[in-house]
């Protein structure tokens, strides 16, 4: 049982491990662009990323296959990230995504630690 544990401890995912460019632009700052890109697109937020900026995760292109393809957590992941950065703005959104970020890194590890 504790080799079960030991395991899967061992592939836990970080959110550097599923997010690398938007955890780099956190740990520094992040500018107007990214978040109005946080706020207006789905496809190369933060959650984009982790599903390899396909837009899968939000139906991009044909939203009645979202329970076929995507995954219907990560698209209210998505917008509560955006919804914090539209309220937030550039100041201190990065501070306020931390716990949302963390309750994605779970999820993701929970239901897609094979897709990246």
């Amino acid at each position: 049982m504790k080799f079960r544990e030991e395991e899967s401890l061992s592939t836990y995912l970080t959110f550097e491990d599923i997010c690398s460019t938007w955890a780099s632009k956190l740990r520094t700052s992040l500018d107007k662009e990214d978040v109005k890109t946080l706020v207006h697109d789905s496809k190369y937020c933060i959650v984009g990323e982790a599903w390899g900026y396909t837009g899968r995760q939000t139906g991009y292109y044909i939203a009645p296959l979202i329970p076929l393809v995507g995954c219907w957590s990560c698209v209210k992941f998505g917008r509560a990230m955006g919804k914090i950065a539209k309220h937030y703005g550039q100041s201190s959104v990065a501070g306020r995504l931390q716990p949302i970020i963390c309750d994605f890194v779970e999820h993701w590890n929970k239901k897609h630690p094979h897709r990246n």
